[in-house]
């Protein structure tokens, strides 16, 4: 590996490193706590059992439990927990613990893929093309955000390349040479981590099909023999998931559960449309803000010219199409979802430029460094402007201002994971569906789990003040403050969600609003967020 190779890695790793530590110890991805909790459930039971199959995550939760154990272990060793019990304690009330660790571990995946992606593109074309891949991927704003959060997506993407890496060797089998039938292994194992990791990753396997297939129409491998290794690529990830998550099938009820869970129609902020409109989405929004104009225009050129190439017609066009087809004719739109087409995109931004620079008579090094800097530029600002956001919420700003408004003995509603408010001698309360408020501190000290939250939120998609039983927020919610973040979100989807939205309204008729704390471009970020103040005496 040499040290430009090196300089790329280190730029992908600090940009995903930088700002790493938003929010905390307050939690501004909710979903991040559902994955910690599976992990944290594994070492307080002594369990393999993650108990949670949504994504499945299997691989992402198993990586937390060995992080969260070796966060134990050291804190064990300082004298920070006298216990399991104090650990967990100290997680419930600050999840920064182990959190941040998590982060890290994303952050290193991230960085794994851009490195990858040069190796992949590097098998493919050349190291200079491959350098230019790695650049685009390092810098990708969207790569970058999502490496920086505890979830599957950046995981299951890492599997996926490896798995086209193999693929592409097996493509490339000497006729008549040592048999490959590793590489095939290879593959399968990569192609099952990524589905524990996310369900929709096993579209990786059309690369090695695509692979077996250019074996055969190349003479490296008789039809029956290209039949024959498909079926056992396919036997063989299958076994390989099997043993990576065995509770697949042990907890077989309990996945069938969490799978119809997150079939949803509608969620608040991600409803889709027609397949048309879903892709319309993902092109003038994730993808775009992914690689820019310069860089975007460059990608054109590059997968016209993959189309040209049978490596890049056969491998990773299809599971390019089968990836946008999958996204754009689901219900809701997820900027994440675009994940697994960022590196291959950022392969087809480098032959872009590849095939421009080609064609040119003379200084095509300048040229191509030039062109480089030219689609690497303008994400970087871009990464910079999302940091500072980041690390400046309008989660934390509120808190900020409880801080400075709040009285002590307050009791104070939030609607975000606002553990940075726990410390401070305020009573908070949270919504949890039909349980109504309830203080955060006693149901956090009683350690809450998945079947708890699963059974209070009711198949709610989402949990907030609009989602309560209008009979539990009556009886449980009379704070003296409240710092609502959803509700700009309702009322841009009032016709969709009338009820949530009237229950806001409702709330805010009651109180009086007392701050408005809205992001401000390239310094702020966040949801619009308003602080109530009820002056009635609670019951």
């Amino acid at each position: 590996m040499n040290g430009i190779t090196l300089c790329i890695l280190a730029l992908a790793l600090g940009l995903r490193l930088y700002g790493i530590t938003f929010g905390l110890p307050a939690l501004n991805d909710p979903d991040e706590l559902m994955f910690e909790l599976g992990a944290i459930r594994m070492i307080s039971h002594h369990t393999l059992n993650p108990g949670w199959f949504g994504h499945p995550a299997t691989t992402t939760m198993y990586a937390l439990a060995l992080v969260n154990g070796a966060v134990l272990g050291t804190g064990r060793l300082m004298g920070w927990f006298p216990s399991v019990k104090a650990f967990a304690d100290a997680v419930y009330l600050n999840p920064g613990w182990v959190i941040l660790p998590g982060r890290w571990v994303m952050a290193g995946f991230g960085m794994g893929s851009v490195w990858a992606t040069y190796r992949l593109t590097n098998r493919l074309f050349d190291r200079p093309t491959a350098w230019i891949a790695a650049l685009v991927l390092a810098v990708n704003p969207v790569a970058v955000v999502w490496a920086q959060v505890v979830r599957s997506d950046i995981m299951a993407s890492f599997f996926m390349l490896l798995a086209l890496d193999a693929a592409l060797r097996v493509a490339r089998m000497a006729p008549g040479g040592p048999d490959n039938r590793r590489d095939l292994g290879w593959g399968a194992l990569w192609l099952a981590l990524a589905v524990a990791s996310k369900w929709p990753f096993g579209l990786a396997g059309l690369a090695m099909a695509g692979a077996l297939w250019i074996a055969v129409r190349q003479g490296r491998l008789a039809v029956g023999s290209g039949v024959l290794r498909l079926g056992l690529f396919g036997a063989l990830s299958l076994l390989f998931l099997v043993m990576i998550s065995p509770y697949l099938l042990l907890a077989h009820d309990t996945v069938l559960h969490d799978l119809h869970g997150e079939a949803q129609l509608q969620h608040l902020g991600a409803t889709g449309g027609t397949p048309l409109e879903n892709a319309w989405w993902y092109l003038q929004g994730p993808l775009l803000r992914g690689f820019g104009v310069v860089a975007g225009l460059l990608a054109l050129i590059g997968l016209a010219v993959m189309l040209r190439l049978r490596e890049t017609r056969l491998m990773l066009l299809p599971l390019m199409a089968g990836f946008a087809l999958v996204i754009c004719i689901q219900h809701l739109i997820w900027e994440r979802w675009a994940l697994p087409l960022m590196p291959l995109l950022a392969i087809a931004v480098a032959l872009g430029i590849r095939t421009v620079v080609q064609a040119l008579p003379r200084h095509r090094v300048a040229a191509q460094a030039l062109m480089a800097l030219a689609a690497a530029l303008p994400l970087v600002v871009a990464d910079a402007a999302q940091a500072q956001g980041r690390l400046n919420d309008t989660r934390q700003i509120a808190s900020r201002w409880a801080l400075d408004h709040a009285p002590a003995g307050s009791q104070i509603f939030v609607e975000h994971f606002g553990f940075d408010l726990l410390s401070h001698p305020w009573t908070v309360l949270f919504p949890l569906g039909s349980a109504g408020c309830i203080n955060a501190h006693d149901i956090l000290m009683g350690h809450v789990d998945h079947a708890r939250i699963e059974n209070d939120r009711g198949g709610q998609s989402v949990v907030d003040y609009g989602t309560m039983p209008p009979a539990a927020a009556a009886a449980t919610c009379h704070p003296d403050y409240a710092i609502i973040s959803q509700y700009d979100r309702y009322a841009a989807e009032r016709s969709r969600f009338p009820a949530e939205y009237q229950a806001y309204r409702s709330l805010i008729a009651r109180g009086t609003l007392v701050a408005t704390i809205a992001p401000v471009p390239g310094q702020s970020a966040g949801p619009v967020i308003r602080i109530l103040h009820f002056d009635r005496p609670r019951p």
